[in-house]
């Protein structure tokens, strides 16, 4: 009886230290949610930890506030959780973030956006895609389409966004090389499809004979649609390019007034961010740099990307 009764509390205590017993924890702070495609990278984290019953995801969202999220990265901190996985407010954010988890000894992941930081301490790895590269895509195809000559322009998302600018400065890269392309119009339409619709409609009156538009994504793209539609324009008679994927651009692509989207395949840049914070705790190494390629989305392959 006696033998039992130590055998039972030894169990209980083994139980009670063992590693294998205690949740991992994750903090993913997301600047905002109120947007569909940071909506799409919330719910792909959400999901992988989801198939772990070994993790705990804690989620918090920002409001898009810097103040707010680095105090909820603080916190979470002090609250001892294993890894960070964080989509920035803005740069302010970013580096603030990383001197704390840098500090604390936290793994960070950052999450679609990448900070304009040039060194980091600790465990760090940034998972994104290559804005670069999506900015030079579209404008070696938009280039082809429009025999090398011609006036095109540009829709930038949000001032100062590392996307934005990132994406406008490989077209310009691309432009650059293409001496019969002109850059007749340029302006910020902050991701946004009534404000990408108001420029071009503006371009349009202004006179100049526009062959291409080319947008920093698809909301910006679908609302230069909306003004050349409104204009009389055919589908194919001015080439415009998105970025993202989105189901609405899909839908424009088969129309034919969308030329092409690059999708930033928010689903893996989700699972992979949970994955090398999963590497980090589990001392394994992760890249620091874990690019997610950008896919070509044209009318002979749309169809492959309908549901996703």
């Amino acid at each position: 009886m006696k033998k039992t009764a130590l055998l039972t509390a030894l169990l209980v205590g083994a139980l009670a230290v063992s590693p294998a017993f205690a949740k991992t924890r994750i903090f993913l702070s997301m600047a905002k949610t109120n947007d569909k495609f940071i909506g799409i990278l919330k719910n792909s984290v959400e999901a992988e930890a989801v198939k772990d019953s070994n993790i705990e995801l804690i989620v918090a969202d920002a409001k898009n506030d810097e103040a707010t999220q680095v105090k909820q990265v603080k916190d979470a901190i002090a609250d001892k959780v294993d890894a960070v996985i964080i989509l920035t407010v803005n740069t302010g954010s970013a580096k603030s973030v990383a001197e704390l988890t840098s500090k604390a000894g936290t793994p960070l992941i950052y999450l679609n956006r990448r900070p304009p930081i040039e060194r980091f301490n600790g465990k760090v790895a940034i998972v994104s895609s290559n804005d670069l590269v999506a900015g030079r895509l579209q404008m070696r195809l938009v280039a082809d389409k429009i025999g090398n000559a011609g006036n095109v322009a540009i829709l930038r998302g949000e001032d100062g966004h590392p996307a934005a600018t990132e994406r406008t400065q490989g077209v310009k890269e691309i432009l650059a090389s293409k001496p019969n392309i002109t850059l007749v119009e340029e302006a910020t339409g902050n991701w946004d499809r009534a404000q990408g619709e108001a420029l071009v409609t503006q371009w349009l009156q202004g006179g100049k004979p526009i062959n291409a538009v080319l947008a920093n994504n698809d909301e910006m793209a679908l609302g230069a649609i909306d003004a050349l539609k409104k204009a009389g324009k055919k589908p194919g008679e001015v080439y415009v390019a998105g970025v993202d994927g989105t189901a609405d651009a899909l839908v424009a692509i088969n129309s034919g007034y969308l030329t092409l989207s690059l999708l930033q395949n928010a689903r893996a840049q989700g699972a992979q961010s949970l994955a090398d914070a999963k590497k980090f705790i589990g001392k394994e190494y992760a890249e620091l740099y874990d690019w997610v390629p950008y896919e070509l989305i044209i009318p002979s392959n749309v169809q492959q990307y309908a549901g996703q």
